[in-house]
């Protein structure tokens, strides 16, 4: 995959906006007041799948033995999740296993 490269000015203007995007469902923020920050867009699409995938483990939760692997789940999104808010406020663009891959895939 190439390496993708922002402004500093793009991301410095961007970053609060795609930190708060991997909590819950805030991700709709960067849609509505930085649609044409891409580095912020680039964050927003993982908060997506992230905000998913979080939201399909935990409907999951009640069942006895499936539960217990959602809930392991749950914290590896967590995980992801704070991950995500580091790389944006530090301006950074890697890419976080599996989420990216999906996230690229995303058309919004």
């Amino acid at each position: 995959m190439k390496r993708l490269s922002f402004s500093e000015e793009e991301i410095k203007d961007g970053a609060p906006f795609a930190a708060l995007s991997y909590i819950l469902i805030f991700w709709i923020v960067v849609f509505i007041f930085r649609r044409d920050n891409g580095f912020a867009l680039l964050h927003a699409r993982q908060g997506i799948v992230i905000s998913v995938a979080m939201l399909g483990s935990l409907a999951f939760l009640a069942v006895p033995i499936i539960g217990t692997l959602c809930g392991i789940l749950s914290l590896v999104l967590v995980v992801a999740s704070l991950y995500g808010i580091f790389l944006s406020l530090t301006g950074r663009t890697d890419k976080i296993y599996l989420i990216s891959d999906i996230a690229q895939k995303l058309v919004v």
